[in-house]
């Protein structure tokens, strides 16, 4: 079936009684955050922030490490418009380097900001999502990123992301030294693998994806396999067969939208 607009910056790629039969499957629902819910990188977000409270005292040490970091993620930004991608091992070797030894205090305050910063209209779509099935988060990010989320987001029960670990540093304050590399999430396969099973855990089967890329692809397939639902929120042309339903624009208003029309009840 081509794709057809079924309102505002909305397009559905099968026919809208078999997506709202597939949308009432659903038992669970997974979001993807950065470039999706968050419109960036949120790890990546948190350098200013942290940047402007290590500026007085003498956490202030850690700011130039702090800069060169954030030149090296710019140098890596510049080689990927040509073509030259920069392997994840290496993205996350940089993040440790540039953050190693930052009290954990920073890192709070930081990802209490990230949440006010969302799309527009997100919120509203995860606390509606909510109402049919649990949502989560399900990122490639840090755990004290998506954790922030699910704390000050009331739609949100869960969230699967890449968890760090802080311990005890000078004077005995946390602080940051590592990502733990027995839960490491860095491809769309981990992310899949990720919900399949937190679906096992919750008694969950038939999921709801929410995502924009390559690394919500195998999601959205499994989404398809067990007879649930694929949302790409703004994804690139070559990945729009890969969802059932497509919603583009700034905020999330056309993804309510989508929703309020797969399930007129909850609305």
């Amino acid at each position: 079936m081509p794709w057809r607009p079924i309102g505002p910056r909305i397009a559905v790629a099968r026919p809208l009684d078999g997506l709202r039969a597939a949308y009432r499957r659903t038992d669970l629902a997974a979001l993807d955050l950065d470039e999706c819910i968050f419109p960036g990188i949120s790890q990546e977000a948190l350098g200013a922030p942290i940047a402007r409270r290590l500026l007085h005292g003498s956490d202030c040490r850690f700011l130039p490490r702090l800069v060169a970091g954030g030149a090296y993620r710019a140098w890596t930004r510049l080689k990927k418009l040509f073509g030259i991608r920069t392997p994840s091992s290496q993205l996350i070797a940089w993040y440790e380097w540039t953050m190693r030894g930052i009290p954990e205090e920073h890192f709070l305050q930081a990802t209490r900001l990230l949440p006010k910063r969302s799309r527009p209209f997100a919120a509203e779509t995860i606390a509606l999502l909510a109402e049919h099935a649990p949502a989560g988060i399900v990122t490639l990010g840090l755990d004290v990123v998506a954790r922030a989320y699910v704390e000050r987001w009331p739609g949100l029960s869960f969230f699967e992301a890449n968890t760090v670990v802080f311990q005890q540093g000078p004077g005995g304050r946390s602080v940051f030294t590592r990502y733990d590399r027995e839960r490491m999430l860095a491809t769309g396969e981990d992310k899949r693998r990720a919900v399949e099973r937190r679906l096992g855990e919750s008694g969950a089967s038939v999921p709801l994806v929410v995502g924009h890329n390559d690394d919500d692809v195998p999601l959205a397939r499994l989404a398809r396999e067990r007879g649930g639902l694929a949302i790409g929120v703004n994804p690139p042309l070559r990945l729009s067969d890969e969802f059932d339903a497509v919603a583009t624009g700034p905020d999330w208003e056309p993804v309510y939208a989508l929703v309020a029309i797969l399930d007129p009840a909850g609305a």
